[in-house]
């Protein structure tokens, strides 16, 4: 279960890490993971996860319309 989730123009961006944050981001109407290799957002704690969501959304946003890993 992921500790928290959101979505974004249609991407889901999930933060499963308890400790040191990390975010997932799955395309529109699917459930799998798009493999972002070194560009995973990523987070220390004393950032917070708001801060990596805020990095997935960057992503997100830098995306090719459609993209789907």
């Amino acid at each position: 279960m992921p500790r928290i989730l959101h979505e974004y123009k249609g991407y889901r961006r999930a933060i499963y890490s308890p400790n040191d944050h990390f975010a997932v981001i799955c395309p529109p109407g699917s459930n799998r993971v798009i493999d972002l290799k070194e560009r995973q957002p990523r987070a220390t704690v004393v950032e917070g996860p708001l801060v990596c969501l805020e990095r997935a959304q960057a992503l997100v946003e830098g995306l090719p319309a459609g993209f789907d890993g």
